[in-house]
Order: structure tokens, then sequence, then C-alpha cells
């Protein structure tokens, strides 16, 4: 069995590349997102190591990303026009390598929110669905539509108690314990609006 290491430094981050032709990596290896944070900034996106040190670009494409999201131990990068990318070791945001396509749709998304271990993704033009594994974030799966209508969201946030709190353009905000019928209905209650 070859096995070849390589070491090498990209800005403040170290990167471990292994090949070999006949390795098997074990099931439980996994690919991780580095610490830091993710900002995106005009058609790029870059990432600030947490330990400090100069900002790396870690996206330099065609789309513009809109919103980006750490959940379930990869990044998620919503663009433009559609499309949701995720990334388990925070690389390729725009495709390629182990990078996955949860989101192959043109809906643009609005926001996107983790709360309750499920990713909750509202749509401009008034659905938001909810994933408890990060695919099919527009439906399908187990993902489930928890806002059907023709209100946009203005904010979603997620309370210490684990609540999402689901605020519309139109002025109304509804709290749902449950993370369903976040327009209202079932277990969720209207704080504010007509």
């Amino acid at each position: 069995m070859k096995l070849l290491k390589t070491l090498f430094s990209v800005g403040a981050i170290s990167v471990l590349t292994i090949s070999s032709l006949n390795v098997l990596m074990p099931s439980t290896a996994k690919a991780q997102v580095p610490d830091g944070r993710y900002e995106i900034q005009g058609t790029q996106i870059l990432f600030y190591p947490a330990g400090g040190g100069n900002p790396l670009l870690v996206y330099n494409g065609r789309g513009k990303a809109t919103h980006i999201i750490q959940y379930g131990g990869a990044i998620y990068t919503a663009f433009a026009g559609g499309s949701i990318y995720r990334s388990p070791d925070g690389q390729n945001l725009g495709g390629g390598g182990r990078t996955t396509k949860p989101y192959p749709g043109s809906a643009t998304v609005n926001k996107m929110l983790v709360c309750q271990n499920a990713l909750f993704t509202a749509f401009k033009g008034g659905y938001i669905y909810r994933s408890p594994d990060g695919l099919n974030l527009g439906g399908g799966g187990n993902t489930e539509r928890v806002y059907k209508g023709t209100g946009e969201v203005d904010r979603m946030t997620c309370t210490n108690r684990d609540s999402v709190i689901t605020a519309f353009t139109s002025g109304q905000v509804y709290e749902s314990p449950d993370g369903r019928n976040l327009g209202g209905g079932g277990n969720t209650s209207r704080l504010t609006g007509n």
C-alpha cells in the first residue's frame, strides 16, 4: 500500500493531504469545517480563521452568495437565483470536491435559520421548509413545508427556549414552539401584527 502525505500551508491554515491508491478510510472519518467565520463580500466569500491571521479567499465565482450558515458540521451557501450548496469541509462552496447540492432549484432564499436541530429555509414568494437532516431543502425526504403563504419573511430567530420566531414584512410576528405552522395555527402564537 503506497501512502503519500503532503503538508502545505495556505495563508494561516495548514492542510494535510493523504492520498493512496489502496487506502480505505474508516466509515467514521469525516471532513471537518475549520474553526472560524465565513463572510460574503460582493461575489467573493472570505474565511477568517478563529485563531486570527489573514482572511482566506474561499469562493471567487460568478454566482453571488446571499446566505451562508453552518449546520450539522457543514457549510451551506445559498446563491441568488437559486441553488444551495453543502460543503462538509468548508471548501468548494459553489460546487466541486465533496460539496453537494441539497437544493438545485431556482427560488431565491430569503432567510436561513438553525433551530431545534433543524435547518429552516425561507424562500422568496412565501414558502418555508424545515429539514432535520440538511437535505432536500426545498421539500422531499424528511423535509417538511412549515409555511405556505404569500408573506415575505423579514426575520427569523431561535429563542433560548428553542422556539422559532418568524417576523413577516407585513408586521405580523409568530412564535412556534415546535417549528411548524410558522404563519399561525397549531401550537403557534401570534405575538404582534394584524
